[in-house]
């Protein structure tokens, strides 16, 4: 049996673990909650504004390409780690992704980066062609023991999701500091 708690919000019943990683939520509020979220919806705009625009990426301000990759960091290796951040689109940005650790101060986040790194490409640089980095990069065979690389990677990834600097904060104060959202718009977040 699952143990369920009350949303925070409207009190439906949501799974405990569920509950935990969505801040006390049921899908539907956390959904509600998302689409209105200022950050959310800055960050909505770069994509749109990267994938839609005629200059993409190019066209963004400095500030907006650190935000911008950090951020397509943060969510790729949430959402499949650092193997998944380096093998999607997301990993054509890794030069901008440590500037943007860098100017977060995200040092403990920069040196996981910086190692997955050295396991996937230990004696080259990034490529910044998708393609030519998904063929170099290593992949596990279904069925087959996971190699030493991806048991290294998977120890990263826990240490990212521990999040020892609080990533989400220091984007959110970035964002701020930089006027992508106004401190009144920020402060209930």
């Amino acid at each position: 049996m699952i143990d369920q708690v009350p949303c925070a919000q409207c009190g439906a019943p949501v799974s405990e673990s569920s509950a935990r990683r969505m801040n006390g939520l049921c899908i539907s509020c956390k959904m509600k909650r998302t689409r209105t979220d200022p950050f959310h919806v800055f960050y909505n705009s770069l994509i749109d504004r990267v994938q839609r625009s005629r200059g993409g990426f190019d066209m963004l301000s400095e500030p907006e390409k650190l935000y911008f990759t950090v951020m397509l960091l943060r969510n790729e290796v949430n959402n499949g780690g650092f193997h998944q951040y380096f093998i999607n689109s997301s990993g054509s940005y890794y030069g901008y992704t440590e500037k943007g650790l860098v100017a977060l101060g995200a040092t403990h986040t920069l040196d996981l980066l910086r190692q997955a790194k050295d396991i996937l490409f230990p004696t080259i640089s990034v490529p910044v062609n998708t393609e030519l980095r998904r063929r170099v990069i290593p992949i596990v065979e279904p069925g087959a023991p996971a190699p030493e690389w991806a048991n290294k990677l998977d120890e990263l990834d826990r240490r990212f999701y521990a999040d020892s600097e609080n990533l989400t904060s220091r984007l959110k104060a970035f964002a701020r500091e930089h006027r992508f959202v106004s401190e009144q718009q920020g402060a209930d977040i």
